[in-house]
């Protein structure tokens, strides 16, 4: 924990990469691929590809992130090809980690916690901040998966963006979507999205 009190990974840096503009990313973007269908439902294929470059510290020379990057992403789009509903439960998005690990020889253990569409059947804030906030210390980050944002504006909805940190007094996240850095209030989102979602890291 810094001075601000915020969690987050120990070597942030490597979660920088050289978009194809040459400019500076935090984490990847679906927007860098091709296909306009993928465009449009890459966002698990990405959230995955952050998972597995920190954790592999596969950050490449300055200049070659790109290139590096995008062969992840494509990739890891063949093992969470998305459906009518995309890549919409943690299920779906592990089992396609498991099998990009199992393709290359890693041994992935990823954790997960599903937030249901039923509130009744919900963890509560303090659960859901406490494994975010573990996830982070054991230096993973954290894929999110958002299928109602409820009252909160500024994550999309039906979309798995990725936590870098966390400042735990707030349950505050800080997240990695299309190469940029947002905030989220984790309560505000369990009190209202409609449809729930999930969360899956590899500290496991």
């Amino acid at each position: 924990m810094n001075a601000a009190g915020i969690i987050k990974l120990k070597e942030p840096e490597m979660m920088d990469l050289s978009g194809p503009d040459g400019k500076i990313y935090t984490g990847g973007s679906q927007q860098w691929f091709d296909g306009r269908w993928q465009k449009l439902s890459g966002c698990g294929p990405v959230a995955a590809s952050n998972l597995i470059w920190y954790a592999g510290r596969m950050r490449a020379q300055s200049g070659e992130d790109f290139p590096k990057y995008y062969e992840l992403m494509s990739q890891m789009f063949s093992f969470h090809k998305p459906g009518l509903k995309g890549v919409n439960s943690a299920g779906l998005f592990t089992s396609g980690i498991l099998q990009y690990g199992e393709k290359h020889g890693l041994v992935l253990k990823p954790e997960s916690l599903e937030i249901f569409e039923d509130p009744g059947k919900r963890p509560d804030t303090e659960t859901v901040c406490a494994m975010i906030t573990s996830s982070l210390q054991n230096d993973s980050p954290v894929a999110f998966l958002n299928l109602s944002s409820g009252t909160v504006k500024t994550i999309e909805n039906w979309h798995w963006m990725t936590i870098i940190a966390i400042e735990p007094g707030a349950c505050l996240v800080h997240i990695a979507d299309y190469g940029a850095v947002i905030t989220a209030g984790i309560s505000e989102w369990l009190e209202t999205t409609k449809r729930g979602g999930a969360f899956v890291s590899l500290a496991g």
